[in-house]
């Protein structure tokens, strides 16, 4: 559990836009940072020395003294592996078996990959505690039987979804380089999320979760298409849809976006959309049926315009998932922090 004294920062970085949200004193603070340049490029972290600064600005705009920094993993370098479960029944069984394929049978699209586990029915601290005094009751009940049968308690498909584990693999080296630069800027990196998780777990009242479905994040030119069945992701795609044409200046002391040729990208992203969603259901997921796509992210049409166009591209309902996160005046949090939200609220 959180306490008094431990600053959640979440930090969301966008082309040249760095925005950040946190909870400070019951109410949240919540921003943005413009730079001169874009801070990734080829998958690569640069302009250090300007993010540094930015991170210590922030740091000292939210009153944070060493703050704990969650950050999304880079959708461009994120993949999810659906390994077949056997006859693995514990979660160290599995990530054994996943330290020695990963570099071995599995390829993958980058060097020195790292790993989680996509894990169902994980327990809260709630749950923890009503297991606890369940198995306490039940000691003190049997307590005179000399004889007491071992009940095997992991469930066969707790970590499985039709058979297989569904793994999130990215990459260490550029989590670690970013890590290196939040340190300098006055924070520490003690959480990363995967972003579709991230906000599925604060927007899980707007979700059917007894049906498959696609969550698409939009944002800056870019896509991330993560669908998930049976409660878990298992199968994501990063679109570069339109970056190139997408940039952020200020006007007027805000920072605003300024894009061309979005129309046609968005259409063209449509179309790419409903093509992912048909490999999935026909080479991927035997007998599987995306039933709806959810959209989010701080496209600044999203609600209207991009979510038109893409639902006129696909046969599915297309539905934008808005936040029941409320600022001190009953006010919504602008959709473009909602991710830098999210990651606020992660446990370090």
């Amino acid at each position: 559990m959180f306490t008094s004294r431990k600053t959640i920062l979440g930090i969301d970085i966008q082309k040249n836009v760095v925005r950040y949200c946190t909870l400070h004193k019951g109410r949240w603070l919540y921003g943005e940072k413009l730079a001169q340049g874009n801070f990734f490029k080829d998958n690569r972290l640069k302009n250090k020395q300007e993010l540094v600064k930015i991170i210590h600005d922030i740091c000292k705009e939210t009153h944070s003294r060493a703050p704990h920094v969650v950050i999304s993993a880079l959708n461009s370098k994120l993949l999810i592996k659906q390994i077949p479960l056997q006859k693995m029944e514990t979660e160290k069984e599995i990530r054994e078996f996943l330290f020695f394929e990963l570099g071995e049978s599995i390829q993958l699209p980058f060097e020195n990959p790292i790993f989680d586990l996509l894990i169902l029915d994980r327990p809260n601290q709630k749950q923890k505690k009503e297991k606890k005094t369940k198995k306490m009751k039940k000691e003190q009940a049997s307590s005179g039987d000399s004889e007491q049968v071992k009940v095997k308690t992991v469930k066969r498909n707790r970590f499985a979804v039709n058979g297989n584990v569904p793994v999130l693999i990215t990459s260490e080296p550029l989590l670690e380089e970013i890590g290196d630069v939040i340190l300098d800027g006055g924070g520490n990196l003690s959480g990363v999320d995967f972003s579709a998780l991230a906000y599925t777990s604060i927007l899980k009242r707007e979700i059917e979760w007894g049906q498959s479905f696609a969550l698409v994040e939009i944002d800056s030119g870019e896509a991330t298409i993560t669908i998930f069945e049976k409660l878990v992701p298992v199968y994501v795609q990063y679109e570069d849809y339109n970056q190139i044409n997408w940039r952020f200046q200020e006007v007027d002391g805000q920072i605003i976006p300024d894009f061309k040729d979005e129309a046609e990208a968005v259409t063209q992203l449509g179309e790419t959309i409903q093509n992912i969603i048909r490999y999935f259901e026909t080479d991927i997921s035997e007998g599987g049926k995306v039933s709806k796509i959810y959209l989010v992210g701080g496209h600044p049409r999203l609600k209207k315009e991009v979510s038109d166009v893409i639902q006129s591209k696909n046969d599915i309902p297309v539905s934008v998932l808005t936040s029941a996160l409320k600022l001190k005046k009953l006010l919504q949090i602008p959709p473009r922090f909602l991710l830098a939200a999210c990651l606020a609220l992660k446990e370090v």
